[in-house]
Parts: structure tokens; C-alpha cells; sequence
């Protein structure tokens, strides 16, 4: 099972916020988390990164996919796997996506497993295993007080069955694109309409959806696109790096301007140094602009 959790924020003050921190708007930090349910315990392998390092769209979701499958042992040259059974949120923008389905195809086309199926739940669906992990995960973040993403990693692996790694910016790559080169777009309505999908390895390049995994409807499509050499070119692609989002120029001047009065000293400038002047005067700026621009707006309904 994998998913997103609910956003962790640093500064964090979970011992004793501050009350004007209520207003303020943090460094975001954003978990996802893979619960491993082929044992007997299920263990949750966690992977966080800041805002500014990534974002939460569907390559992000593939790359981290693709990183804990081999951090588990499961991706491993020259042998194949059986079935994984991959269930998600039915969330499109980060799940339920071509980047994220496509390495369905990829992963048994490489020989890397004989069956890889994605499971999304339906709307409303209750907790899952994942949920109940994430909420063990930050048991201790919500009771701490957390000023850098060291003192995060430190706290969130404080839990039994948790385990919370810090992955840099260099995890994350263009999976579409490199997709893109083999396989077919899905068609349309295909996607959205759909819970189940399934690739077998007598026909690597086909992907079978269905409403749901008992429906009788099947929905098949062979994604495969013509190229030259193809078992060559897919054990030999290139994957391109996803450039960093970088932190808004905003949130540069409130972690500085709003928070660094209530971290202490030795991480203030760690979490909230000082932006370039430059920054700080054309946010000033800006920030004028759009009062004047309200102040105008409400004369003119009083007019």
C-alpha cells in the first residue's frame, strides 16, 4: 500500500507553539509512505523531502515507487519477481496517472516481475493499513519541538515499524517522458473510470483495466509503440533528473521575517535565514501592490 500522508510542517512546535505561529506558514514537508503487508507485521518504509526539493505530482510518486522497490529488495537484475500488488488512493493528480500506471508495463516488460497490478480505492473507502502507520509514524513529531529536517528524521525513526528516510533531490526523474518513448498514452475515459489494472508477462505491452477486479467488462489496450531494437532500448534508457522546485520567494521572507524570533539561535539560520535583499524588497513590493489593489477594489463597491 502506498500514499501520501498529511503534510508535516518544520518549524514545528509541538510541545509549546507560540500562539501568533498559528498564522504563519511553515516549511512544508511532504511524506510518502510504501506499507509493506507481504509479512506478517506490516512495516512502513516512509520517504520525506521539502517543498523545495519536490513536488507531489505523478513522477514524484514514480520515482519514489521505484526507489522503494528497490530499497526492498524486490527490483534485483536478472531475476524475476511474482505478482506486486500495488494499492493506492484514487487520487489522479499523484496516483492514478501515466506516469504511475505505465511502470506497470516497464516493470514486467523488464523482466523485473510476472504480474504488476495497481488496486485504487473507491471514494470514501475507510483507513487502511497506511493511514494507521502514519499515525504511528508522528506519534512523537506531534509531542516534539523540530527546527531542521535532521531533528525530523530523528524523531519520526524514534517508532518500531518505522522507518523515515530523508531522499535528496537527485530521487526524482522525468518517468513520463522516459515512458513516453515505449508505451502509448492511455485512451480516453480510461483512467478515470476504472479501479483495477493489470499487466501479465504472455503480453507485456497490454494493460487490462476493469471497474473494479470482479467486474466482467474488461478494458485492453496494447501500449506498445514501434522502435527499433526494443529489448535493447528498454534495458538501456535514460532517465532524465526533475529540477528542483526551489522555495517561493514568499515563504523565503515569512520563514525569515515571522518565524526565526521563535527558533532557537543555533538552528535559526538553518530553517530561516536571511533572503537576499533584493527578494525581500520585490516581495515588499509586491505585497503593496496587492493592498493597494484591495483598497481600491473597495471603494469602488462603496462608490
Amino acid at each position: 500500500m502506498a500514499d501520501y500522508c498529511q503534510n508535516l510542517s518544520i518549524p514545528y512546535f509541538g510541545g509549546e507553539q507560540p500562539g501568533d505561529t498559528y498564522y504563519f506558514s511553515p516549511l512544508f514537508i511532504y511524506v510518502f509512505g510504501i506499507a509493506d503487508v507481504s509479512e506478517e507485521k506490516a512495516k512502513l518504509k516512509a520517504y520525506g523531502y521539502s517543498e523545495d526539493q519536490g513536488g507531489k505530482g505523478g513522477n514524484n510518486v514514480a520515482s519514489i515507487l521505484m526507489q522503494a522497490l528497490r530499497d526492498l529488495g524486490w527490483i534485483i537484475a536478472e531475476r524475476c519477481g511474482g505478482r506486486l500488488t500495488i494499492i493506492m488512493d484514487n487520487c489522479g493528480g499523484q496516483n492514478k496517472n501515466k506516469m504511475v500506471l505505465r511502470l506497470a508495463l516497464f516493470l514486467v516488460e523488464s523482466n523485473f516481475f510476472k504480474t504488476v497490478e495497481f488496486i485504487f480505492y473507491i471514494r470514501g473507502h475507510t483507513k487502511n493499513v497506511c493511514d494507521r502507520l502514519f499515525n504511528l509514524l508522528k506519534i512523537r513529531y506531534h509531542k516534539s519541538n523540530v527546527y531542521t529536517m535532521e531533528m525530523l528524521v530523528e524523531v519520526l525513526n524514534a517508532m518500531d515499524d518505522v522507518t523515515f528516510t530523508h531522499v535528496p533531490t537527485d530521487v526524482f526523474y522525468n518517468y513520463d517522458k522516459m515512458l513516453d518513448q515505449f508505451y502509448k498514452n492511455f485512451r480516453p475515459g480510461t483512467v478515470q473510470k476504472n479501479h483495477y489494472f493489470v499487466v501479465h508477462n504472455n503480453n507485456p505491452t497490454v494493460m487490462l483495466s476493469k471497474l473494479f477486479i470482479d467486474a466482467e467488462n474488461t478494458d485492453e489496450y496494447d501500449h506498445k509503440k514501434k522502435i527499433r531494437e526494443r529489448n535493447l532500448a528498454i534495458s538501456s534508457f535514460q532517465l532524465e533528473r526533475l529540477n528542483p522546485p526551489g522555495l517561493k520567494e514568499i515563504k523565503q521572507v515569512e520563514l525569515w521575517k515571522h518565524w526565526a524570533q521563535f527558533v532557537p539561535h543555533p538552528y535559526k539560520t538553518v530553517i530561516c535565514p536571511k533572503p537576499p535583499q533584493d527578494v525581500i524588497e520585490r516581495i515588499k513590493k509586491e505585497k503593496s501592490a496587492k493592498q493597494k489593489a484591495a483598497t481600491r477594489k473597495r471603494k469602488s463597491r462603496l462608490q
